[in-house]
């Protein structure tokens, strides 16, 4: 969550002239409401049934750039569907990077609904420890506080086309 990963994929996607695709949008039009509403109204379990699904209708799709939420990966079911049929890339950040990015950050986190604004810190902290063993299996792990977006787009598409991603 706030690591940038809609903004990147969509400077992946232009770089190597694919599609991109948000999964969260993709829950939010099937679904008929908001990520948040969804988490208020049918809870978190049904919302990552719903994302599971959404990531298996993307998973075959040739020649489209990804951007999974931040709970995505965090399932073996998911996690082993994304590494058997793309390239994994984490886009690591200190917790103060990411608490900074989500201060600043107009977009509702379902997870962080109830987190006030002192409790943030501590809260994204226990998240990134919670899911850290997910994202660390990633094919590609970028410590993406210290690169330009150009530069680590650029260096990403490349890295995805030299492992022969190219449909």
């Amino acid at each position: 969550m706030g690591s940038g990963k809609s903004s990147a994929g969509k400077g992946i996607a232009a770089f190597l002239r694919w599609r991109f695709t948000d999964l969260d949008k993709l829950v939010e039009e099937k679904e008929g409401m908001t990520v948040t509403g969804i988490f208020a109204t049918k809870g978190e379990e049904y919302f990552r049934r719903a994302e599971t699904e959404a990531l298996k209708a993307v998973s075959g799709r040739t020649r489209t750039v990804v951007a999974c939420g931040g709970g995505t990966p965090c399932s073996d079911e998911n996690i082993s569907l994304m590494k058997a049929t793309g390239v994994t890339v984490y886009l690591r950040l200190t917790v103060d990077a990411l608490v900074s990015r989500l201060i600043r950050s107009r977009t509702n986190r379902p997870l962080l609904k109830d987190v006030g604004h002192d409790e943030l810190q501590p809260g994204v902290r226990k998240l990134l420890e919670q899911r850290s063993e997910w994202y660390e299996q990633a094919d590609l792990i970028l410590d993406s506080e210290t690169m330009e977006e150009e530069e680590m787009t650029a260096m990403i598409a490349g890295i995805i086309r030299s492992k022969g991603a190219y449909l």
